[in-house]
């Protein structure tokens, strides 16, 4: 009967490509894959190649879920799609999905998970997005001021 480190080290490597989808109605779909530098298809959907540092949420008593995303060298590519992300189309917020698929088995996510974007830090070269579960575009709503709440607002 073989060890466990023996079984460990003749088994395959299991190779885990992230991904990382942006969604917005203004700009579609855009479909990034970690650590390549070839695009790869997987779910049918092909992904582009860059290089991307995804940091989760530290553990803590509050439940707060919410995702850093650092990307190398494309300041000047998500500036262009910012750029159309103005006026009324504010008001649908950006998506993210972050997904983790197997190389065994391209076709199918492991580990889907869909955030909103909240901020985006760019300097010269490098980004940062943060991404949260709660949508931003709800944090400055105001309560709707309702006939029942409020009888002065009936019109006589």
């Amino acid at each position: 009967m073989p060890t466990f480190r023996e079984v460990k080290s003749q088994r395959p490597n299991q190779i885990l490509y992230d991904t990382l989808t942006f969604n917005s109605p203004v700009f579609g779909s855009v479909l990034l894959v970690n650590r390549q530098i070839f695009p790869k298809t997987f779910a049918g959907q092909v992904y582009q190649p860059c290089r991307m540092e995804v940091i989760e949420s530290q553990q803590s008593s509050t439940p707060v879920i919410d995702c850093s995303v650092k990307f190398g060298r494309l300041a000047q590519d998500f500036k262009q799609k910012l750029k159309a992300w103005k006026a009324y189309a504010r008001l649908t917020p950006i998506s993210a999905t972050y997904q983790q698929f197997d190389a065994r088995d391209m076709k199918t996510p492991l580990k889907p998970w869909t955030l909103y974007v909240s901020d985006v830090s760019m300097d010269d070269t490098d980004v940062t997005c943060t991404l949260t579960l709660k949508n931003p575009v709800n944090n400055n709503v105001g309560r709707l001021y309702t006939i029942e709440e409020f009888p002065g607002l009936q019109n006589a």
